[in-house]
């Protein structure tokens, strides 16, 4: 093994410094670390695990991640609603929400509107109640309410809910409802017209 150094000082002829080199001929280099390709091996095993995502990461339920994208949406959504001061809404939306999930929706659609609407009206009324017995029992902790002021509250409470409620789920009614409704308007003309084009044409046979 043949070794070189060279050390650092000042040069007395020509006042420079020089430099210092120290190197083992007989030592094997070591391998250049690819690093930029690693990274981008790992950028793309990333973006394939991403893709092949298919269930909840919470729950483990079958969902896509466009699904998965809109109910962290809708839940932060309901987050905002509860910072901003507003915690019925929050509430009953999710509650009304779980309600609807779990009825059972029978086919065909046109016989059941009314009912789906009943369940959630009283869905609706039995929250605003515990809502309203809430704020009445932190309202009347401190100071207690005269009978006119907490009607006055009740009142106020439902109206302002029951108003937004009745918009959201009419909303989502017509959402739903109306390309079945287009659907069912689409035989019906179909079927009348087709009776229409058999009577002329039977009519014109008679009189040929």
């Amino acid at each position: 093994m043949k070794e070189m150094v060279s050390e650092t000082g000042v040069n007395p002829k020509k006042g420079t410094f020089g430099t210092s080199i120290s190197f083992d001929i007989d030592e094997t280099p070591k391998p250049m670390r690819r690093k930029g390709r690693e990274k981008i091996d790992l950028m793309e095993n990333n973006t394939a695990e991403s893709d092949e995502i298919s269930n909840c990461p919470g729950c483990g339920a079958d969902i896509s991640h466009d699904e998965w994208l809109d109910c962290l949406i809708g839940f932060i959504s309901g987050a905002h609603d509860f910072e901003v001061g507003n915690p019925v809404r929050a509430r009953i939306v999710q509650n009304l929400r779980n309600l609807a999930a779990r009825m059972n929706v029978p086919s065909p659609t046109d016989s059941w509107e009314l009912a789906v609407i009943d369940k959630l009206i009283i869905e609706i009324k039995r929250l605003v109640a515990a809502e309203v017995d809430r704020t009445n029992r932190k309202q009347t902790a401190p100071n207690k309410l005269g009978d006119e002021e907490r009607e006055a509250i009740i009142i106020e409470t439902e109206n302002r809910v029951i108003n937004t409620m009745a918009l959201e789920i009419q909303e989502a009614l017509i959402e739903q409802l109306t390309p079945q409704l287009e659907v069912q308007i689409r035989q019906q003309v179909e079927q009348e017209l087709w009776v229409q084009f058999e009577e002329e044409w039977r009519n014109r046979t008679t009189n040929s």
